[in-house]
């Protein structure tokens, strides 16, 4: 029931100390960030134009606002914790279009490496890191996770950032075991969509994203999981991993531009060893 479930998030939020976040500060955030016009000429690449050219585009004609919830993610990440990413070496599984590990390196991180496994997006995220000049700080990987966890060479990271990865994952717990057991960072950035719970024990949905890169939602041709938020916190616990701070965008319910977070469904966790 809705009030079963709102017990749980209660709960969550008393044992993992969640964040309070003053969003009458979003437009203040917004324009401290830097996201144009770059942001907007990859977007209009991949779902317009894929042969477009930075040299051609018209940058007089860009419009594009960075939505709330970008805001938001933001604010955690590189505000709240700006001092946890200083002069940081980070991983980046899953980094989509590269666009959070230029804000890492702005915000005093000392390198990225950055994982994407889709091919149409890996080349985009490349050349947004070279619109940005920092091709010698972000180094990204055309390879899945899977990929990755089984070339890893023992390079040593400070953070490791999962985020909005989780739950396109059938095997996220063995993902978070092998980040806490092989790699061993200082931190772990973790932010996944997250259903209402119906029991104590938490369960997983099956989700299945779309293939089409052009798509929000979309990775590969095979099923995900999405965790309820009891169950994302449990298993979390479990693997050994301990809470540094936690936020479940309650209080930003009814805000945003897009389901899950103006709806609540995400969990953003800083975790530790």
């Amino acid at each position: 029931t809705s009030q079963q479930n709102k017990k749980y998030i209660e709960l969550l939020q008393k044992n993992n100390n969640v964040l309070s976040i003053d969003l009458t500060q979003i437009d203040k955030i917004r324009e401290t960030i830097n996201y144009k016009p770059f942001i907007e000429y990859i977007f209009f690449k991949l779902f317009y134009n894929p042969d477009g050219k930075f040299s051609e585009y018209l940058v007089e004609n860009c419009t594009w606002v960075l939505p709330e919830c970008w805001v938001v993610r933001y604010y955690l990440y590189y505000i709240l914790h700006k001092n946890l990413l200083q002069d940081s070496k980070i991983l980046d599984l899953g980094s989509n279009l590269n666009f959070y590990p230029v804000w890492a390196i702005e915000n005093g991180a000392a390198h990225v490496d950055a994982i994407e496994a889709e091919p149409i997006r890996f080349n985009l995220s490349t050349e947004y890191v070279a619109l940005n000049k920092m091709e010698s700080k972000i180094k990204t990987v055309n390879k899945s996770i899977n990929e990755f966890m089984l070339s890893y060479d023992n390079q040593q990271y400070d953070v490791v950032f999962l985020l909005d990865v989780f739950y396109y994952l059938t095997n996220g717990i063995d993902v978070l075991e092998f980040i806490k057991n092989k790699i061993k960072p200082k931190y772990l950035f973790i932010e996944s969509t997250v259903q209402d719970d119906s029991s104590d024990n938490g369960h997983f949905d099956i989700f299945s994203p779309s293939s089409d890169p052009k798509k929000i939602q979309s990775y590969v041709d095979r099923p995900g999981l999405i965790p309820s938020r009891n169950a994302l916190d449990y298993v979390i616990k479990k693997v050994g991993w301990q809470v540094v701070s936690y936020y479940d965008y309650q209080s930003f319910i009814g805000r945003g531009e897009s389901v899950p977070r103006s709806t609540g469904n995400k969990s953003f966790y800083v975790l530790k060893i």
